[in-house]
């Protein structure tokens, strides 16, 4: 084919494209932007925790600028791990954002963001590394954008699970073919950023379910296409960069969560394997209320009630409506539209990986107590969040399928995406528009910092903010919220320490001004004891020495103030500043101008 038509083929494509992500974000924008905040103002749950945390950071970042890490805070429970929490995402677009914008517009511009980095992400894997049609790329890029996890996730308030619309880019970076060292090494530190962005963004506990569902896509591609020769050399170069990367954070976290380790909850599961099945087939085919039913009715061992959005990884029906008339369609013109390598040990791979998550949603007393004792696992209340390996590899097999079976055929793919459309105004998503969180506080208070309070802000009494209802201390949503009160809330929400605070080192601790002395000690926790207890010549809970107020005054003031490291994590925040020094300078600096020369070369 000329050049020339080349060029007039890829512009088509790119119009198509853009096109429809026009069209599917109109559409995404109508059906969610409601929920922030809903018609009664209110938001989901765990707003009142991701709210308050974003509000803590924009208060350091005004006083302290970007660069000053936040290793801790002390807006909650009298003085916390933050920089060392690993559920924190001080380093996110979010928390970002909302140094710019208030933090519920910073949740809904993530939300639009991400789903649109998916959406693109997904086509580009389609087209170009799956060689589908443009059609059924565009049709699994649609199934990805709509995909109800990212979405319903971010209605509850839990956004910081935004970054595995990236799971497509990532394993796009580790597929590309590239000519040259420089490039596959550029693609490679690529994918390892992504990687580090999991991390720093807030997402601990679904790091390994990310990387699986990685390697399914790999597998998949597989199905039709040989891998790169240099795949391994990309996957151990992105796995550096990402450990690299957060080698700071990653040895704070394990310092602080090492001493407060959540393996006391029971781990629920299903004693009947139907039920387990139908289950999963309703979260991801219908919706998540009607999946949450049916886990009510069936999962033993609950311990917490497991709502609706821990069920939401939902496509709609349409991809099985899609899958069943390509069926039919095949036998009449026997298309086929896609080229399979032939090699059956990647599809018998898929599936062994495809039953991880159904495995540990499995329940028998036995099976049960060992899992408790694995790692990480041990520690989850919520195996179904495992689910999220199959979010971005099922819509690459079902537009496989469909092509494989229908040919390039562009209205039947057409066909398909219409119906994704229609289907997503089926769903009521009563259960999201009945939420208990009302911001109102949080943002009039966020509103006064950014308008100038924020440099004079100061954490100033050790409190808790009464329930307002019958939900009793700790189901109190908006309890976070007094931070911009400059109150300490006492009782407050951070899983760190459990659901419960069951294992918060109360300790001398008591509601009152943060520089009352008794015995000795302020009335505020030196939180350099909860990471570095030794080096500090402390114990995780302990306060303040009254001979160290200068400190204290420092910390409820949102300034740094001195504490010992151990050497793990002086070594580890070394090579953290290398690894990014380092990065940035290949990226920014070296890539390009060897990009540059080469092309100058080719020129002449």
């Amino acid at each position: 084919m000329p050049e020339k038509s080349k060029l007039l083929m890829k512009i088509n494509d790119r119009v198509y494209v853009f096109a429809a992500w026009g069209v599917f974000l109109s559409l995404f924008h109508f059906i969610y932007h409601d929920f922030f905040p809903t018609a009664r103002g209110t938001l989901g749950h765990d707003f009142g925790l991701a709210l308050a945390g974003c509000t803590d950071g924009f208060i350091w970042f005004a006083k302290n600028g970007l660069f000053e890490v936040p290793w801790f805070t002390p807006s909650f429970c009298a003085g916390v791990p933050l920089f060392a929490d690993p559920q924190s995402g001080y380093y996110s677009v979010p928390q970002w954002l909302s140094f710019i914008v208030d933090p519920l517009t910073a949740a809904y511009l993530t939300l639009l963001l991400f789903a649109s980095l998916g959406y693109f992400g997904m086509y580009v894997l389609a087209r170009r590394a799956f060689g589908l049609s443009l059609g059924w790329s565009i049709f699994a890029a649609a199934l990805f954008f709509f995909n109800t996890f990212q979405p319903y996730r971010t209605i509850l308030g839990e956004y910081g699970y935004h970054g595995l619309t990236l799971v497509p880019w990532l394993a796009w970076y580790l597929i590309r073919p590239a000519d040259g060292v420089v490039h596959k090494v550029g693609f490679a530190l690529l994918a390892g950023l992504i990687a580090a962005y999991w991390l720093q963004s807030g997402l601990p506990t679904l790091m390994v379910p990310g990387a699986l569902g990685v390697g399914l896509v790999l597998l998949a591609y597989r199905l039709v296409q040989p891998w790169q020769r240099d795949l391994l050399a990309r996957m151990m170069l992105a796995v550096a960069v990402s450990v690299v990367f957060s080698a700071s954070k990653l040895m704070a976290s394990l310092a602080f969560y090492g001493r407060f380790e959540r393996t006391q909850y029971q781990l629920p599961g299903f004693a009947d394997p139907w039920a387990l099945i139908k289950t999963t087939l309703l979260a991801l085919f219908w919706t998540s209320e009607a999946a949450a039913r049916q886990a009510f009715a069936s999962m033993v061992n609950v311990q917490w009630s497991v709502l609706p959005h821990e069920w939401a990884y939902g496509f709609t029906i349409a991809p099985l409506i899609c899958l069943l008339a390509a069926f039919f369609l095949r036998r009449r013109d026997g298309a086929q539209g896609l080229r399979l390598t032939g090699a059956r040990w990647p599809a018998l791979a898929i599936v062994v990986l495809a039953f991880i998550p159904l495995v540990l949603m499995f329940y028998t007393p036995q099976f049960n107590t060992w899992l408790k004792q694995v790692p990480l696992i041990g520690a989850t209340a919520w195996p179904m969040r495992w689910i999220v390996i199959y979010l971005a590899v099922l819509p690459l097999l079902f537009a496989m399928a469909a092509q494989y079976w229908t040919g390039n055929h562009w209205r039947f793919a057409t066909a398909s995406i219409l119906i994704l459309i229609g289907l997503q105004f089926v769903d009521l998503r009563l259960y999201y528009r009945d939420q208990p969180y009302n911001p109102g506080s949080l943002l009039a208070g966020y509103q006064r910092l950014a308008a100038g309070a924020a440099q004079a802000h100061r954490i100033n009494f050790v409190g808790i903010k009464a329930a307002t209802g019958n939900e009793g201390l700790y189901g109190s949503v908006d309890r976070n919220d007094v931070l911009v009160e400059g109150v300490s809330q006492a009782a407050c929400y951070n899983p760190a320490f459990g659901y419960r605070l069951e294992k918060f080192p109360q300790g001398r601790l008591v509601l009152g001004d943060v520089m009352d002395e008794a015995d000795g000690y302020l009335n505020i926790k030196n939180p350099a004891c909860y990471v570095f207890p030794e080096e500090n010549g402390c114990e995780p809970g302990d306060h303040f020495r009254v001979d160290q107020r200068a400190a204290a005054e420092a910390f409820v003031s949102y300034r740094p103030f001195p504490f010992a490291k151990s050497t793990k994590q002086r070594i580890a925040d070394l090579v953290t500043m290398a690894g990014l020094a380092a990065t940035t300078t290949f990226l920014l600096l070296v890539w390009p101008w060897l990009t540059w020369r080469r092309r100058r070369a080719v020129d002449r």
